[in-house]
Parts: structure tokens; C-alpha cells; sequence
């Protein structure tokens, strides 16, 4: 049987949400503890707690360490954007010459094409979004072993309420597409966040 930390630990560890809101520090550990020590078959409410409590220390230092690494990478990324793109999905691979991003999906292949190139493809989509911008970014190799780039990315973004119409990522390269009149602001979210 479990002691009660690891009980409290699995706990956290199940639900991302409370691990967040621990993490931020605004969780009521009293009514937390309350519903693990129902859920866990645990009557050692106060036992439960003081797991809660050492548990937020741990998780504040395991974020902050994750998140320096993960701006440390990016630091060392290349981030530019393309305005002036599409984004068209075909079920059939259509050859297409240097697109700016391509992906196979079960459900055909998705093209990132500059606006020009889109317009004389429209008949063979099954759908195409236009006015759109790419943001492009190429990380070392490290990128690999480090959790949490994308993310960080995403949150980031989210904040501004900034949608990523679709993402692409391999390896070292990572692709968002976003809509046109976001990237602007995409762009300086994301540089501010990196200087933190």
C-alpha cells in the first residue's frame, strides 16, 4: 500500500489541472486535502495536507526548472514568419514544388503554400484557408530531450487568445500556423516570454 505522500503525489500527478492550480499557488489546501483523503480512502486529513504542502514545493522547483530550460532553448531557436500564406487539404499528394510545409495526416496531406501558389490549387482541396501567417521555428537537436517546448508555446499564445490553426513539428523544426492579423502580436508574445 502506498503511504499517503505517494497517494497525494499520484493524485496530483493524474489531474493536470490541479497540479497547475497548485503549481500557481492558488489552491485551498484544506478543501483539497478534504477531497483526497475522501477519494484515497485516507482519514489522515492533516497528514494529506502537509503531503500537499511538500508536494507544491517540489512542483514550483520542477516548473521552474523546466521552464529556464525550455526558454534556453528557444533562446538558441531561429524564429521568422511568412504572412501571405494558405493552408490546403487534398487527399491526394499533389506533388506540390517547394511548399512551405507539408504533413501527411490519415485524412490527406496538408499544404502550407504562399497565396499565389494556393489560388491555382483550389480546385483540387477539400478545403483552404487563406489570409493566414506561419511562424517558423528551427531549435537544436537538444530539442528532443527537453519536455515542454510546445507547451510553453502554446500557452503562450492562448494568453493573447491567439488560436494555432495547425502544427506541424518535427525533430528540430516546429511550424504554427496562426491567423495574419495575429502575427504581429504572435511574435512579440513570444519574444517577451523568452526574456523572462
Amino acid at each position: 500500500m502506498p503511504t499517503i505522500a505517494e497517494q497525494v503525489w499520484i493524485y496530483i500527478k493524474k489531474k493536470p489541472y490541479v497540479q497547475e492550480a497548485i503549481e500557481q499557488g492558488i489552491v485551498n489546501f484544506s478543501a483539497l486535502a478534504r477531497k483526497i483523503a475522501g477519494e484515497t480512502d485516507s482519514a489522515h486529513f492533516d497528514a494529506v495536507k502537509a503531503a500537499l504542502m511538500r508536494s507544491q514545493i517540489k512542483l514550483i522547483k520542477n516548473r521552474e526548472k523546466q521552464e529556464k530550460e525550455v526558454i534556453l532553448l528557444l533562446n538558441k531557436s531561429t524564429f521568422n514568419i511568412k504572412n501571405k500564406v494558405s493552408l490546403i487539404h487534398c487527399a491526394n499528394d499533389l506533388k506540390i514544388a517547394e511548399p512551405i510545409a507539408i504533413s501527411k495526416t490519415p485524412s490527406g496531406y496538408i499544404y502550407v503554400l504562399p497565396e499565389e501558389k494556393a489560388e491555382k490549387l483550389q480546385n483540387n482541396a477539400l478545403d483552404i484557408k487563406h489570409g493566414l501567417s506561419i511562424i517558423c521555428i528551427t531549435s537544436p537537436i537538444d530539442i528532443e530531450a527537453i519536455p515542454g517546448i510546445a507547451s510553453f508555446l502554446f500557452s503562450s499564445l492562448a494568453s493573447e487568445n491567439i488560436n494555432i490553426q495547425h502544427i506541424m513539428d518535427c525533430r528540430e523544426d516546429t511550424f504554427l500556423v496562426i491567423s495574419e492579423h495575429d502575427a504581429p502580436l504572435a511574435f512579440s508574445v513570444l519574444a517577451e516570454k523568452m526574456r523572462l
